[in-house]
């Protein structure tokens, strides 16, 4: 599931404003998008959302040191995976005391990741 966020504030709360001719558009058409939290217009950041199971964090390659993958399995069956430095998976792991088989969410965008855990 794809989320739109405000690049200045944060929020997913956007609509869709006036509709915009110019020139240089197909069919001379363009809509706008807002945010109603603090009013910015253009493009919001686009996040990429799933919940799943945590099937745990292992090395992307051979060696401990570099990207690791944190792998998720999603009530479809479907597996998603994310890659993330070494340090930062740990941290992730130790803080929200992840173990094999808990519920997450998992947001992020191209720079950005974010997980939560949903039950404890």
């Amino acid at each position: 599931m794809e989320l739109l966020a405000c690049p200045q504030c944060g929020s997913k709360n956007f609509c869709q404003t006036t509709l915009k001719y110019e020139m240089v558009t197909d069919d001379n058409k363009k809509w706008d998008l807002a945010c109603k939290e603090c009013g910015y217009q253009g493009i919001p950041i686009i996040l990429d959302k799933y919940e799943g199971i945590f099937q745990g964090a292992q090395p992307s390659s051979l060696g401990f040191i570099g990207l690791w993958i944190l792998r998720t399995r999603l009530d479809s069956g479907e597996e998603k995976v994310l890659e993330v430095l070494r340090e930062d998976a740990q941290d992730c792991i130790q803080a929200l005391q992840l173990k094999r088989g808990d519920e997450i969410r998992v947001i992020l965008d191209q720079k950005v990741w974010y997980i939560e855990r949903l039950h404890e």
